[in-house]
């Protein structure tokens, strides 16, 4: 649905509250480095990442390409790596015992951009170059609003490592791995089924604490899979990646911050989302509950609910009814030249892609014919269908070529 005039003329009252941009400079995330805490740890994880082949391994960024995983794969299995995600750089060695090697690379590719999580209403988030390295302060910042909450998370302690070579690299990005420690926690089943043993209290309670931290926290991907139970029945974060929630002071043009409100809003969404149904095309909102978590599902559709609609800050109308008018009047030439220029642009877009849609297909048409002279295409169908034939003539009614 294209947002409206008065969607953006409203946009202007309600409120909404940032997280202050993230000093990435060499000075601040020194503080974060392993080598301040344990020298010799920070050495060998240095010696095992530095190798020319590793490090380009771990510099690139997130991509779903097979031919390029299993490259990425087989150099870092090489070196003695374990993989632990075929998209993502994360990986472990035996060297490191406790501990996961996580890339501090963009994760996007050039001139791209990764939608993240977003809700039913379209609210979107964004990974940002930075959102490897950011882990560190999102982690920070559920631990301390955790605590301001009394509520009692277990986080994996994260520290920087630098690659051995960095002279003359000023991109944070390309000089650091993150260094995530393996907690002691149930796997993603194991996690379900302690769910699925808590009572209607604990349930509750539990979704409860999720909730309020997602609420001030501003974490937008708080899906089951990244939360966990330890073995004693404790709540557990594996993975704080911030997306657009946080921006460095050097921001970037095409990368819009989000707001805590917006971020919360779609956290809530995703978790809600990952604790429906799943074989069904209704709306989130109106699907069921996995069986057996309903009281964890209501609580987390109960507290969406309440927020998935943003609230107007009453000192932002009064400062307009203050202005006798002027503000309003901007907010007004504000939206109408947002719309405009929304239309205009969402045409181009759709010009664009039904260009490129034409430029797809008509490659797909090119390929299928070259194809089809191929001794190896024809031989497939031909063999194909003689297997195939034999089956068809023995279902009534249901036509078939003939080999």
């Amino acid at each position: 649905m294209t947002p409206t005039f008065f969607d953006f003329f409203k946009s202007f009252y309600y409120i909404n509250s940032y997280v202050s941009p993230v000093d990435l400079s060499d000075e601040s995330l020194s503080k974060h480095l392993m080598r301040n805490e344990n020298p010799e740890l920070a050495q060998t994880a240095q010696r095992l990442i530095s190798c020319p082949e590793v490090q380009k391994a771990l510099g690139q960024p997130i991509t779903y390409d097979r031919t390029v995983t299993e490259k990425r794969v087989k150099t870092l299995n090489d070196h003695g790596f374990k993989v632990l995600s075929k998209s993502k750089p994360i990986v472990e060695h035996p060297d490191l015992p406790g501990w996961i090697i996580k890339s501090g690379a963009n994760p996007l590719s050039k001139n791209r951009f990764i939608r993240g999580p977003m809700n039913e209403k379209k609210e979107t988030s964004f990974h940002v170059p930075e959102d490897s390295l950011l882990r560190i302060e999102m982690a920070d910042r559920i631990a301390k609003i955790a605590k301001e909450e009394n509520i009692e998370v277990v986080l994996p302690k994260k520290r920087l490592v630098t690659f051995a070579d960095t002279q003359g690299i000023t991109d944070p990005t390309q000089k650091y791995c993150i260094l995530s420690e393996k907690l002691n926690v149930l796997s993603e089943e194991n996690t379900s089924q302690a769910l699925l043993k808590m009572d209607v209290k604990q349930q509750r309670e539990l979704a409860k604490k999720i909730s309020t931290l997602v609420q001030k926290t501003g974490w937008v991907d708080p899906a089951v899979r990244n939360l966990r139970l330890t073995p004693d029945g404790k709540l557990a974060i594996v993975d704080t990646e911030p997306f657009s929630l946080m921006t460095t002071k050097k921001p970037h043009p095409f990368v819009p911050r989000a707001s805590i409100e917006k971020c919360a809003r779609v956290g809530l969404f995703v978790l809600l989302e990952s604790l429906s149904e799943t074989n069904s095309h209704k709306n989130i909102l109106k699907r069921a509950s996995l069986p057996g978590l309903e009281e964890f599902h209501k609580q987390i559709k109960s507290d969406y609910e309440k927020t998935s609609s943003p609230k107007l800050s009453q000192w932002k109308i009064a400062s307009s009814i203050l202005s006798l008018g002027v503000l309003p009047l901007v907010h007004s030439v504000i939206a109408f030249s947002s719309i405009r220029y929304l239309e205009k642009e969402l045409a181009e877009v759709q010009k664009m892609r039904k260009d490129f849609d034409e430029k797809i297909n008509a490659y797909y048409d090119e390929c299928h014919r070259k194809l089809e002279t191929l001794d190896f295409f024809e031989e497939h169908h031909k063999k194909l269908l003689l297997k195939l034939t034999p089956i068809a003539k023995n279902i009534e009614g249901v036509p078939f070529p003939q080999a």
